[in-house]
């Protein structure tokens, strides 16, 4: 099963870098598949570990999708069992040490150990807004590898839900993806 969720890792010299990162999930290892001209993918091949944060708040993915400024500007604390942060507005998080790499392009495969974990708040859940928010932004990650009339077509069927559904922090991430997704995929012709 993939989870989506919000990885913090630590450069060599501990700056923060936070992305959006469906992982698969087990309760003592998970598997994240970073591509392998990310930064997550650099930080976590030198043998750092990560930090998997947990949140429900769907304008953090967004932001992190977007590479909106208030996603650096995120508040953090030190995780307790490797090197590396924990975002304030995670939910639960696990803490994990990476056990094997697999490096074969274009995506990785690092197998991780859960060594440390912990929980702020309540998970609230998704409502519809949310979960199409999500979509939202995987699709985004995605411009380089998928047609603009498939992105532009969900992105006008995800909006629907989002108009009927959405909370202001739902509405202000549709905004962030759209114009995100718009500055590298133009809309197509109609035809």
């Amino acid at each position: 099963m993939i989870i989506e969720t919000l990885l913090t890792t630590l450069d060599s010299t501990d700056q923060r870098h936070v992305a959006p990162m469906g992982v698969e999930w087990g309760e003592a290892r998970l598997v994240i598949k970073p591509f392998v001209d990310t930064t997550t993918f650099q930080n976590l091949g030198n043998g750092a570990g990560a930090v998997v944060n947990l949140t429900d708040d769907a304008l953090l993915f967004a932001q992190a999708v977007t590479g909106h400024p208030a996603i650096a500007e995120l508040a953090s604390f030190p995780a307790t069992a490797i090197r590396g942060r924990v975002l304030e507005a995670a939910c639960s998080w696990r803490e994990v040490e990476v056990v094997a790499v697999d490096a074969a392009p274009p995506r990785a495969r690092i197998e991780t150990r859960v060594v440390g974990h912990g929980q702020r708040r309540e998970f609230l859940g998704f409502n519809r807004a949310r979960h199409a928010v999500l979509e939202a932004a995987i699709l985004a990650t995605r411009t380089h590898l998928l047609a603009p009339a498939l992105i532009h077509s969900e992105f006008q069927r995800l909006t629907v839900i989002i108009d009927k559904t959405a909370g202001p922090r739902e509405r202000e991430a549709m905004t962030l993806l759209r114009e995100y997704v718009g500055r590298r995929q133009p809309a197509p012709e109609a035809g």
